[in-house]
C-alpha cells in the first residue's frame, strides 16, 4: 500500500485509507461509516470523502442501505473465497470461448502475448504489482471477447477484491511459481493461436488449480 503523500488527490488518500482500514480490521463488515467520522480520522474535508465513498460503493467495497447510510461490505478474501472468485472467472472464460466458437470471431492474440511478456519482465524485476496487474489484464482482455459487459464488469470487481483484500500469502507467488505460471500462459496462447479453445480452457483450469492449491498452503 502506498503512503498517503504519494497520491495526488485527497479523494485517493481517503479511498486507499478506507481499503487499508478494512483489510487490517479497523473497519468491519456491516459497520456504519459516516463522512464526519472519516473527516475526523483522516483530517480531510467532506468533498473528497464523498468522492471516495462513491467510488468505493461502485467497486462494491461499501454499500448504501436504506435507513443505515453507508456500511462496510464483507470484502476480505480468505483461501475459500479466493477459490470461489477464481471459479467465477473460470465460468466467464468458458462462456467467452463458447461465444467465440459460435461466432468464429478472430482474437487479437498479440495483445494477450503482450500481457504475458509484461508479466515475464515484471517477474524478473520482482515488480509483483506489475506482474499481478498484467496477469489480471490477460483475463480481462480475454473475457472482453464475450461481448457481455456484465462479465467484464464483474471480472474487474473480482480482481479488485483479490488485489486489495486477499489474506497475506494467498496471491504471493514465489519466483519458481511465477516462472511456471508464465510457461502455462504460453501454452494457453499456443492453443488460442490454433483456435483450440477446449485445450486452452483445460490449461486455464490447470492454472487456476495451482493457484487454489497454493492458497491453502
Amino acid at each position: 500500500m502506498k503512503s498517503k503523500r504519494e497520491y495526488k488527490t485527497l479523494d485517493k488518500v481517503v479511498y486507499y485509507s478506507v481499503i487499508e482500514k478494512i483489510k487490517n480490521g479497523e473497519l468491519k463488515p456491516d459497520e456504519h461509516l459516516t463522512e464526519e467520522r472519516l473527516s475526523k480520522e483522516l483530517g480531510v474535508s467532506r468533498s473528497p470523502i464523498r468522492k471516495a465513498i462513491t467510488a468505493l460503493v461502485a467497486e462494491g467495497v461499501l454499500d448504501y442501505r436504506t435507513y443505515s447510510g453507508v456500511v462496510v461490505k464483507d470484502s476480505l478474501v480468505d483461501s475459500t473465497r479466493y477459490v470461489q472468485l477464481l471459479e467465477v472467472i473460470e465460468l466467464f472464460v468458458k462462456a467467452t470461448f463458447d461465444k467465440i466458437e459460435q461466432s468464429e470471431e478472430e482474437m487479437d492474440i498479440e495483445e494477450l502475448e503482450k500481457c504475458v511478456q509484461s508479466m515475464d519482465r515484471a517477474s524478473y524485476l520482482r515488480d509483483l504489482d506489475e506482474y499481478t496487474f498484467n496477469e489480471h489484464q490477460f483475463f480481462l482482455r480475454l473475457i472482453n471477447y464475450s461481448g457481455n459487459p456484465y462479465f467484464k464488469d464483474m471480472a474487474k470487481k473480482v480482481f479488485f477484491n483479490i488485489k486489495y483484500f486477499s489474506a497475506d500469502g494467498i496471491t504471493n507467488h514465489n519466483e519458481e511459481m511465477r516462472e511456471r505460471n508464465i510457461k502455462q500462459f504460453g501454452v494457453i496462447i499456443s492453443y488460442l493461436n490454433k483456435k483450440d479453445y477446449e485445450n486452452a480452457f483445460s490449461e486455464i483450469k490447470k492454472l487456476f488449480l495451482s493457484y487454489s492449491t497454493h492458497a491453502f498452503r
